[in-house]
């Protein structure tokens, strides 16, 4: 397949015009010059969507633009479908309507769907205040999805990397046509989500790779559309059906392959970090007397999965009477890597600062676990199966969580 074969941009929408006509703009300013069609799909608007799309996307596109309005809501599924149907290029984009483009955003992924091994990529895509919203799909060791190093810098080398992915997002994902029509297209029983998961998991059946390429840049402004996640356990339970048996918990092992290691919280909440005896270089190198902030945030700013370097900015604050500095240095660690030890030097400072006992509660709560007998029966069940299909890491690892959270219950 050439660089010149056309690109149909497929953008399904249900009213919030404001984000979509942004994201027409952006497109129309940063694809000048591409073999590219814009198959916008109405899903049943009420909003100036009805009045405004057809003359916008004719002014911005010309002829290459093609609008679909459904007779109804159909979801996301059914909606890419159609635009799918409608489309003329021998790739596919489909695109959230939530979403800005950046300058050449088009030739990486093009040039990644030379490759005949790739069945689908995706670009990076960054919050709009320049942190990462998506480079890849992790499964925990508990089947739950997370985005890989969300919310760090997107200057983040390790997101920048390509990973072995089990799945990539359907917010911006291109495809050929031929293999999205050989794949059945967007399974239409599930309901706005795991439509893209479901869809991976079929490439990856057929053999095919999954890409994201970082050289392509889109910012993702998030769903805003109502309900967006109201179905996520209906549909979750619908991929454990249809793909169970190809699931496998992933975080633990696309992590490691970045030089870091997966921690598992009381609760069972998962994240990210630099090994130990790395935090300990960085700790003597930072720590003392002569406690540099500006350096030691930099050096956050670089490894922002330097997890003691929170806590000592945080403690540095603190002790300069800075208590709101260092809250906030807490909850920004706290987002990323939400580990007791966070929690604790947390409640130490709302204690500090006189907080409210609700506050006080909650914390200690997360803290501690909120429920350690459920959280061990879960760990258990994770780690016979981790020893099911033979990953010993992951059994290992659910090994010390017992033993550090649960070797008494």
């Amino acid at each position: 397949m050439h660089d010149s074969s056309c690109v149909s941009v497929i953008i399904p929408v249900w009213n919030l015009w404001d984000m979509t006509e942004a994201c027409l703009r952006s497109l129309a300013t940063h694809s000048a010059g591409e073999n590219m069609q814009v198959v916008v799909v109405d899903n049943h608007s009420t909003d100036a969507t009805t009045t405004e799309l057809a003359s916008l996307g004719e002014a911005l596109f010309g002829t290459s633009f093609k609008a679909v309005r459904m007779p109804e809501n159909v979801g996301f599924a059914r909606g890419c479908n159609a635009g799918a149907r409608a489309a003329d290029g021998d790739l596919l984009f489909f695109l959230n309507n939530d979403t800005t483009l950046t300058p050449r955003w088009l030739p990486p992924l093009r040039e990644a769907m030379a490759d005949p091994k790739v069945g689908a990529v995706g670009p990076l895509l960054l919050y709009p205040d320049g942190t990462v919203q998506h480079c890849g799909i992790y499964f925990t060791p508990f089947n739950a999805l997370g985005h890989l190093y969300e919310h760090l810098p997107g200057t983040f080398a390790a997101a920048r990397k390509n990973h072995p992915l089990q799945a990539i997002t359907g917010a911006a994902i291109m495809l050929r046509k031929t293999d999205f029509e050989a794949c059945g297209a967007f399974h239409e029983a599930y309901r706005n989500g795991f439509e893209d998961i479901d869809l991976c998991f079929t490439l990856r059946e057929r053999g095919l790779k999954l890409r994201v390429e970082s050289r392509s840049v889109i910012h993702h402004h998030t769903s805003r559309t109502p309900g967006r996640f109201a179905h996520d356990l209906q549909n979750s339970t619908l991929l454990m059906q249809r793909f169970g048996g190809a699931v496998r918990p992933d975080e633990h092992i696309l992590v490691s392959l970045d030089g870091y290691q997966l921690s598992i919280g009381p609760a069972l909440a998962t994240w990210a970090e630099l090994p130990q005896e790395r935090q300990k270089r960085l700790n003597e190198e930072f720590g003392g007397a002569a406690f540099a902030s500006t350096a030691c945030q930099a050096m956050l700013q670089r490894e922002p999965l330097w997890l003691d370097g929170w806590l000592l900015l945080a403690a540095h604050q603190e002790a300069g009477g800075d208590l709101s500095s260092a809250m906030d240095t807490l909850n920004r660690c706290l987002h990323i890597m939400p580990s007791p030890k966070v929690f604790a030097q947390m409640l130490q400072l709302a204690r500090n600062a006189q907080l409210g006992e609700e506050m006080l509660v909650a914390l200690e709560a997360e803290r501690t676990g909120r429920d350690l007998a459920a959280a061990k029966a879960r760990v258990q069940l994770a780690r016979r199966a981790a020893y099911s299909f033979g990953d010993a890491a992951l059994a290992r690892l659910l090994g010390d969580w017992t033993v550090e959270y649960a070797a008494c219950i």
